[in-house]
């Protein structure tokens, strides 16, 4: 055998070895695409009962949506007496308002901050006073035993200087008390939850 021809045999090898394996990666005839029916997740016989719906949002909360709402009710109510004041106004029928919708200690904290000389004098001074609305915005946190919800005021504040609108955030906390709720914290909403 020569050179040339022993090159040639080499060269054919290789060309065959090279065939063989292309033709190991050709693709498969294509087959008929399977059907694509979902495979049933359960079989039912005529005695055995339906399977029961997946339960909605509302089966996983902690409250009910009904007693969310009573919730969020109750802050806007609260945030709303709680920044409705008058300058002509005693400190006990302030609080008077707010003692049959907030829990014991909470009542204590205002009962102390109600009465603070400065800001009573400073109000009779310039005869201000408050109304405001207020309106439930969001849960901030919810858990079994509370539910903080964000409340947004509105105020008109009337004095010897004219009449003045204000805005502001309270983060209110409320916990259950019997079939209802009360408020246990209020602190502005720029606070978190502390």
């Amino acid at each position: 055998m020569t050179d040339h021809t022993a090159r040639a045999a080499g060269l054919l090898a290789a060309a065959c070895l090279i065939c063989a394996g292309c033709s190991l990666l050709q693709p498969q005839a294509a087959s008929p695409a399977p059907a694509r029916h979902p495979a049933p997740s359960h079989t039912t016989s005529p005695a055995s009962p339906l399977p029961a719906a997946t339960p909605g949002l509302a089966a996983i909360l902690p409250v009910s949506p009904a007693r969310l709402q009573a919730a969020a009710a109750l802050a806007g109510r609260f945030a709303a007496a709680y920044d409705t004041w008058s300058w002509r106004q005693a400190p006990a029928d302030w609080l008077a308002g707010l003692r049959p919708i907030t829990t014991r200690g909470l009542c204590a904290a205002l009962t102390r901050a109600a009465d603070t000389p400065g800001v009573l004098a400073q109000r009779a001074a310039t005869r201000q006073a408050a109304t405001a609305a207020a309106t439930a915005m969001h849960i901030r946190d919810l858990t079994p035993g509370s539910v903080t919800i964000t409340v947004t005021v509105w105020q008109v504040i009337t004095s010897t200087s004219g009449t003045s609108r204000a805005g502001s955030s309270l983060a209110v906390t409320l916990t259950p008390r019997g079939t209802g709720w009360a408020v246990w914290d209020v602190e502005p909403a720029t606070a978190g939850n502390t």
